[in-house]
């Protein structure tokens, strides 16, 4: 059975690299810094799929509904679906987390996603929640391959710098889109969160390759492999040109 945890927006900032060499800087930066140590501790791989209907009816609802491979272990989660910027978005918000089996599907746990989101949502839902779970696909899915590193403070402040290679896959647009990025995570009581903020500032300060992700992952997703509207004759060619290219490489293309 799931539970409901909180999201700690507060401890986890995520960035996106602006630079093929923002990687190697980064790290040349980190191990200059005479306050800190910096240690790498292994590589991961998680993936994040985002479920919906093809009329796409629960991110009408205001539901977000994703499966999640991370640490070894699947989940499905639900949360409130939101396009404020996280700046302004509260740190007690909370999702639902229900562990599940690899091959699980939305269907054999319908009960428990159905209990989760009426509990959500104070509203009474005017569509069949059964159903809708039913008939939910993968319509987006990220996939994360991170070297994961440990950055000590003199003060016991602690916190993971994770170096992601990101692929973004669209299946309603049949678009793919490579990217890489940053995340840093606070492993260390809340008490400390000082330490985490002035660690940040630094590395904000001199690390100009590098800019804060200011939306969710779910919405720089959609924003990035949304379809391409060419503006102008410049973008025109380019855009058929990138049709051509697709065309004779139907490697990326995706199959829904």
């Amino acid at each position: 059975m799931g539970e409901f945890v909180a999201k700690y927006n507060w401890n986890r900032k995520h960035y996106i690299a602006i630079t093929k060499k923002a990687f190697k800087k980064l790290l040349a930066f980190s191990t200059s810094l005479r306050a800190y140590t910096i240690r790498p501790i292994g590589r991961t791989l998680s993936t994040i799929s985002y479920y919906d209907t093809p009329e796409n009816l629960l991110t009408r609802a205001g539901i977000l509904f994703y499966k999640t491979y991370e640490n070894g272990k699947y989940y499905f989660k639900l949360e409130k679906l939101s396009f404020i910027p996280k700046t302004f978005k509260k740190s007690e918000e909370k999702i639902f987390v229900h562990e599940i089996s690899q091959r699980d599907t939305p269907e054999d746990h319908s009960l428990y996603l159905i209990d989760a989101i009426t509990s959500m949502f104070s509203m009474q839902f005017r569509i069949d929640l059964e159903n809708v779970i039913k008939m939910a696909r993968p319509n987006l899915v990220i996939e994360i391959k991170a070297d994961v590193y440990k950055v000590y403070g003199g003060t016991g402040f602690k916190c993971d710098v994770a170096l992601e290679n990101v692929i973004y896959k669209n299946f309603e647009t049949k678009r793919k889109v490579k990217g890489k990025e940053v995340t840093f995570t606070l492993d260390s009581a809340q008490t400390y969160r000082k330490d985490y903020d002035n660690f940040l500032a630094i590395v904000e300060k001199h690390c100009k390759d590098i800019i804060e992700m200011n939306e969710s992952r779910y919405n720089h997703a959609k924003n990035i492999t949304k379809t391409l509207t060419p503006t102008n004759k410049k973008d025109m060619q380019k855009f058929k040109k990138q049709k051509e290219t697709k065309a004779r490489r139907p490697e990326d293309i995706i199959e829904g």
